[in-house]
Protein backbone atom coordinates (compact mmCIF):
# COMPACT_ATOMS: atom_id res chain seq x y z
CA UNK A 1 0.00 0.00 0.00
CA UNK A 2 1.39 3.38 -0.98
CA UNK A 3 2.22 5.95 1.63
CA UNK A 4 -0.45 8.71 1.71
CA UNK A 5 0.60 12.05 0.27
CA UNK A 6 0.90 15.14 2.44
CA UNK A 7 -2.18 16.56 0.70
CA UNK A 8 -4.19 13.46 1.62
CA UNK A 9 -2.94 13.56 5.21
CA UNK A 10 -3.97 17.24 5.47
CA UNK A 11 -7.35 16.54 3.83
CA UNK A 12 -8.05 13.70 6.27
CA UNK A 13 -7.06 15.88 9.22
CA UNK A 14 -9.39 18.65 8.01
CA UNK A 15 -12.24 16.18 7.48
CA UNK A 16 -11.82 14.76 11.01
CA UNK A 17 -11.92 18.30 12.43
CA UNK A 18 -15.10 19.13 10.49
CA UNK A 19 -16.78 15.94 11.71
CA UNK A 20 -15.70 16.63 15.30
CA UNK A 21 -17.13 20.14 15.12
CA UNK A 22 -20.39 18.88 13.59
CA UNK A 23 -20.67 16.22 16.28
CA UNK A 24 -20.19 18.76 19.06
CA UNK A 25 -22.81 21.03 17.47
CA UNK A 26 -25.30 18.16 17.13
CA UNK A 27 -24.81 17.12 20.73
CA UNK A 28 -25.36 20.70 21.88
CA UNK A 29 -28.46 20.92 19.69
CA UNK A 30 -29.79 17.71 21.29
CA UNK A 31 -29.02 19.06 24.76
CA UNK A 32 -30.82 22.34 24.04
CA UNK A 33 -33.81 20.43 22.65
CA UNK A 34 -33.88 18.20 25.74
CA UNK A 35 -33.96 21.28 28.00
CA UNK A 36 -36.83 22.77 26.00
CA UNK A 37 -38.71 19.46 25.98
CA UNK A 38 -38.19 18.96 29.74
CA UNK A 39 -39.52 22.45 30.36
CA UNK A 40 -42.56 21.96 28.15
CA UNK A 41 -43.48 18.41 29.12
CA UNK A 42 -42.29 18.29 32.73
CA UNK A 43 -42.36 22.00 33.62
CA UNK A 44 -38.68 21.84 34.56
CA UNK A 45 -37.40 25.24 35.54
CA UNK A 46 -34.16 26.71 36.82
CA UNK A 47 -34.26 24.72 40.06
CA UNK A 48 -33.99 21.33 38.36
CA UNK A 49 -32.17 22.42 35.20
CA UNK A 50 -28.70 22.16 36.77
CA UNK A 51 -29.35 18.61 38.00
CA UNK A 52 -30.77 17.69 34.59
CA UNK A 53 -27.75 19.18 32.83
CA UNK A 54 -25.35 17.19 34.99
CA UNK A 55 -27.36 13.98 34.52
CA UNK A 56 -27.50 14.53 30.74
CA UNK A 57 -23.73 14.91 30.45
CA UNK A 58 -23.11 11.92 32.73
CA UNK A 59 -25.47 9.82 30.58
CA UNK A 60 -23.63 10.86 27.39
CA UNK A 61 -20.32 9.83 28.96
CA UNK A 62 -21.85 6.57 30.24
CA UNK A 63 -23.24 5.57 26.85
CA UNK A 64 -20.12 6.56 24.94
CA UNK A 65 -17.99 4.63 27.42
CA UNK A 66 -20.29 1.62 27.14
CA UNK A 67 -19.87 1.45 23.35
CA UNK A 68 -16.12 2.06 23.29
CA UNK A 69 -15.46 -0.30 26.22
CA UNK A 70 -17.52 -3.05 24.57
CA UNK A 71 -15.47 -2.73 21.41
CA UNK A 72 -12.15 -2.69 23.28
CA UNK A 73 -12.72 -5.09 26.18
CA UNK A 74 -14.96 -7.60 24.40
CA UNK A 75 -13.30 -7.19 21.00
CA UNK A 76 -16.79 -6.65 19.57
CA UNK A 77 -16.77 -4.06 16.80
CA UNK A 78 -20.51 -4.65 16.34
CA UNK A 79 -21.04 -3.60 20.01
CA UNK A 80 -23.78 -6.17 20.55
CA UNK A 81 -23.38 -6.17 24.35
CA UNK A 82 -23.52 -2.36 24.50
CA UNK A 83 -26.58 -2.25 22.24
CA UNK A 84 -28.30 -4.75 24.53
CA UNK A 85 -27.41 -2.75 27.65
CA UNK A 86 -28.65 0.46 26.01
CA UNK A 87 -31.90 -1.27 25.07
CA UNK A 88 -32.31 -2.58 28.64
CA UNK A 89 -31.78 0.89 30.15
CA UNK A 90 -34.07 2.69 27.69
CA UNK A 91 -36.84 0.04 27.92
CA UNK A 92 -36.96 0.47 31.72
CA UNK A 93 -37.37 4.23 31.29
CA UNK A 94 -39.91 4.38 28.46
CA UNK A 95 -41.76 1.07 28.86
CA UNK A 96 -42.47 -1.61 26.28
CA UNK A 97 -45.04 0.41 24.32
CA UNK A 98 -42.66 3.33 23.68
CA UNK A 99 -39.44 1.36 23.29
CA UNK A 100 -37.42 1.48 20.04
CA UNK A 101 -34.48 -0.92 19.82
CA UNK A 102 -30.98 0.35 19.08
CA UNK A 103 -30.78 -0.84 15.47
CA UNK A 104 -34.09 0.82 14.61
CA UNK A 105 -33.24 4.06 16.44
CA UNK A 106 -29.64 4.40 15.24
CA UNK A 107 -29.38 2.07 12.26
CA UNK A 108 -26.86 -0.75 11.99
CA UNK A 109 -23.87 0.55 13.91
CA UNK A 110 -20.33 -0.58 14.58
CA UNK A 111 -17.12 0.82 16.08
CA UNK A 112 -14.45 1.67 13.52
CA UNK A 113 -10.67 1.48 13.88
CA UNK A 114 -10.58 5.00 15.38
CA UNK A 115 -13.15 4.05 18.05
CA UNK A 116 -15.96 6.02 16.42
CA UNK A 117 -19.52 4.78 16.13
CA UNK A 118 -20.32 4.34 12.46
CA UNK A 119 -23.67 3.58 10.85
CA UNK A 120 -23.92 0.90 8.16
CA UNK A 121 -27.60 1.47 7.36
CA UNK A 122 -29.86 4.43 7.98
CA UNK A 123 -32.43 4.40 10.77
CA UNK A 124 -35.48 2.35 9.97
CA UNK A 125 -37.85 3.96 12.45
CA UNK A 126 -38.20 7.28 14.19
CA UNK A 127 -38.12 7.28 17.95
Amino acid sequence: MAKPSQVMILANRMAREIVANQTAARIMLAFDASLIAANRALHMGPGRAAAFSQAFHEAIDELAGLYVDDAEENHDDHIDYAKGKRDEIIRKIVGDDNFVEFNKAYGEAYIDELKRIRILEERRAEQ
